[in-house]
């Protein structure tokens, strides 16, 4: 089955959700027009990365629920990125995956924690595989790509596709920046060619665009973002860390690749 995939490298705006959603809206637009049936936002998409993740939670199922209607309207299966959702007195970070109908396909909650979240997130509880009308669709949100054995679960229930919204960023001080992102770069890649071979499934990997400056210290985006394949490896990337959209038809079907 072929199926139409875009990423948006996004440059987020830092706690300006409703910024970020009206520019969202225009990639939405624009990549269903060019004939896109899917499309993927990173990590932190709405919101950007939130410091002791509570801000804005509030608002969470509001997001949720726009960007239900946005796939409606546009006619488009969306994964928005990430935003942290709560349940009772607990935060996770989690990943939706919505129909082109408007119904909730799958979610995720992060398993793999990156240090600044464990200080509010509390991990999720297992892998998140669902049909789709494209195939078997895993979910994972950037840290956890380091971690093999997540998708060893995912692909003993038969995941064809996994995604990956993702922010990726590294931060040094300003003089020490170019030296690291050959390294970054390089992990980057390999990890991403890695998970779709070892695993037999398309992978789709979306990073956040630009980066963070503060006082003597740059939060550099590593962008990066790319789609890869067991048996064609690279089928499109993003070579920097610019904000743009990518497209690129992918055929799932695990047989043929394996």
């Amino acid at each position: 089955m072929q199926l139409s995939i875009a990423l948006v490298q996004f440059a987020i705006i830092p706690s300006k959700p409703i910024q970020n959603i009206e520019r969202m809206e225009e990639f939405i637009q624009k990549a269903a027009k060019k004939g896109a049936q899917l499309i993927v936002f990173p990590e932190d998409a709405v919101t950007g990365p939130l410091s002791g993740q509570t801000a804005f939670v509030a608002n969470a199922p509001a997001y949720l629920k726009h960007f239900q209607g946005l796939a409606m309207k546009y006619g488009i299966d969306i994964v928005p990125g990430s935003w942290t959702m709560q349940e009772g007195a607990v935060l996770y970070n989690t990943a939706h995956y919505i129909n082109k109908d408007g119904s909730i396909a799958g979610s995720y909650r992060k398993i793999n924690l990156w240090e600044t979240e464990k200080v509010a997130i509390a991990p999720g509880a297992g892998v998140s595989v669902f049909p789709t009308a494209h195939g078997m669709v895993g979910l994972i949100i950037c840290w956890d790509i380091a971690f093999p054995l997540l998708f060893a679960d995912m692909n003993a229930l038969g995941v064809e596709l996994v995604i990956s919204p993702t922010y990726w960023s590294f931060t040094r001080p300003a003089d020490e920046v170019d030296a690291v992102v050959d390294d970054e770069i390089l992990l980057i890649d390999s990890l991403c060619t890695t998970r779709a071979f070892e695993n037999n499934v398309v992978f789709v990997y979306c990073n956040a665009a630009g980066d963070l400056k503060t006082e003597g210290m740059d939060a550099v985006l590593s962008g990066r973002s790319q789609i890869t394949h067991p048996l064609d490896k690279v089928l499109v990337k993003a070579e920097g860390n610019a904000e743009e959209i990518i497209m690129v038809n992918v055929e799932l079907d695990r047989s043929g690749a394996s």
